[in-house]
């Protein structure tokens, strides 16, 4: 993979980037401690928000905050939706928030027993921090810490939240490169065209799912031939190709990145963003070709 660094921005007014998604010219971002989901054109212009907390704080105290960290576009009654999911680390996390996207109707839904399910299943320091639609699946990634090391891909159905107890689960055990440090997922997005899954990773020296750390690097990876890999019987997945963002371009250094999302492909490429937070309230965003 090669990477060339189109653009990038700083959204002082929107608080801790964390989740992204690309849908017909729009861009998505939620934020882990934010109020409101921003709404931008492709290139970042035209903003407004959609409220998705009552609350009088456009950023949300610790203890209060729903942790959105992982947003994917489904598909609901053949309706574009985004799903939008609370870490799982708190009680107060345990949120998915379902966004209609022509008429940005906001519904808010407990998904307390499919995370019960999740922690049951081998998932113990829950941590939802990425999502990505695989035709009518739903792929999570679970980021692990310096106490749970492990970092896991949990695979479900999209409408999981209306039938938490019965919705099919695969907890399989994410295998990351070597980086010489303690990188963990950070994001996920899929390439129907490529059949291929991206995901990010990034450094914080943390020893739990609650606490916020030092920041080191950030990655981008891939999984070529996805659908081949994630067959019921596979309960440990290599996540292979790797790309040190800060060695790609400088601008990529101290920042944590918290998500990827693909704007449009061609044979042999992508056009992405990434977003960035660095614990401070301030968000920080990059668009990039993907050269595969």
């Amino acid at each position: 993979m090669k990477l060339k660094l189109l653009n990038t921005t700083e959204i002082k007014d929107y608080p801790s980037g964390s989740a992204l998604e690309f849908h017909e010219g729009v861009i998505y971002l939620a934020g882990d401690d934010a109020r409101d989901l921003l709404v931008m054109n492709r290139r970042w212009k035209k903003r407004r928000l959609i409220p998705l907390v009552q609350s009088a704080e456009k950023r949300l105290p610790k203890k209060a905050k729903l942790d959105l960290e992982a947003m994917s576009l489904i598909q609901v009654a053949k309706q574009p939706h985004l799903l939008i999911l609370g870490s799982g680390s708190a009680p107060p996390r345990n949120q998915a928030i379902l966004v209609k996207l022509n008429d940005h109707s906001v519904a808010s839904i407990d998904i307390t027993l499919f995370y019960e399910r999740l922690r049951n299943s081998g998932v113990p320091a829950l941590n939802i921090e990425g999502a990505a639609t695989v035709g009518e699946r739903l792929v999570l990634a679970n980021r692990g810490n310096k106490s749970q090391p492990v970092n896991h891909l949990i695979i479900t159905t999209t409408d999981f939240f209306n039938r938490q107890d019965t919705a099919p689960l695969q907890v399989v055990r994410a295998e990351l490169p070597s980086t010489g440090e303690s990188s963990r997922i950070s994001g996920l997005a899929y390439s129907a065209r490529h059949d291929c899954l991206l995901y990010t990773l990034s450094t914080e020296d943390t020893g739990n799912a609650l606490d916020d750390g030092p920041i080191g690097k950030s990655y981008l990876g891939k999984v070529e031939n996805f659908l081949q890999k994630i067959v019921p019987e596979n309960t440990r997945l290599e996540l292979d190709e790797l790309l040190d963002l800060s060695e790609a371009d400088k601008a990529f250094a101290r920042y944590k990145i918290e998500s990827v999302c693909i704007q449009s492909e061609r044979n042999q490429s992508m056009k992405i963003h990434l977003a960035a937070d660095n614990d401070t309230g301030v968000s920080y965003l990059f668009k990039a070709r993907l050269e595969l």
